[in-house]
């Protein structure tokens, strides 16, 4: 029996995502990566909000239009522990991802200059390439924090210019502040770099 003379199965066929990308969210332990991922996929925040431990799975469809069509992108989004201990898993990790976000913390220098050691594993293992942009999180507490604290944007700008990135966000999970945004603009990154045929996300 066809699709066409199966009503289930043209269903079925339906549900199926026009594309499968792996993102990966890199950055040290408190950053607020998990928040991240958490206001995406399920409109939630929680400012207790535990520590990942390992590695963490999200998974979240994206509507797209391709060809004229409605259908979405299945984005797989891989939580990685930014303690020391779990640096070990990287290569694990980093494995196949399609787009990445590093991510830092707007009140704290030092996450920012930390993600030094991020960039250098991206590049031993082949992923120096890979779509990805900066997000710095908390612009909630940018607002309030003393300004010794914030993460001056001309430091932003100089740490980008020295690893050739072009693509920065500020966002805030607890104001859901660009979170749609910063996913929205990455797959279409992807997309743009692997030729692949959409009309609009």
């Amino acid at each position: 029996m066809t699709a066409e003379e199966n009503p289930l199965s043209s269903v079925e066929n339906r549900k199926k995502p026009i594309y499968i990308f792996k993102i990966v969210i890199l950055g040290q332990e408190r950053v607020g990566k998990t928040c991240i991922a958490k206001r995406l996929c399920f409109d939630t925040f929680d400012v207790n909000t535990k520590e990942t431990l390992g590695i963490e799975f999200y998974t979240y469809d994206l509507p797209i239009i391709v060809n004229g069509e409605e259908t979405y992108v299945r984005i797989s989004i891989w939580d990685f522990g930014g303690r020391e201990q779990f640096k070990k898993l990287f290569p694990y990790y980093i494995n196949g991802a399609n787009g990445i976000f590093m991510v830092f913390d707007l009140v704290d220098l030092q996450t920012l200059l930390r993600l030094d050691w991020w960039y250098e594993r991206l590049g031993e293992y082949n992923h120096g390439e890979t779509s990805r942009m900066c997000v710095g999180t908390k612009y909630d507490l940018v607002k309030i924090a003393d300004e010794k604290t914030r993460v001056d944007d001309l430091v932003v700008n100089r740490f980008m210019k020295r690893h050739k990135e072009a693509d920065f966000y500020k966002t805030s999970s607890k104001e859901n502040y660009n979170i749609d945004l910063i996913f929205k603009e990455l797959v279409t990154k992807i997309l743009e770099k692997n030729n692949l045929d959409y009309d609009k996300i």
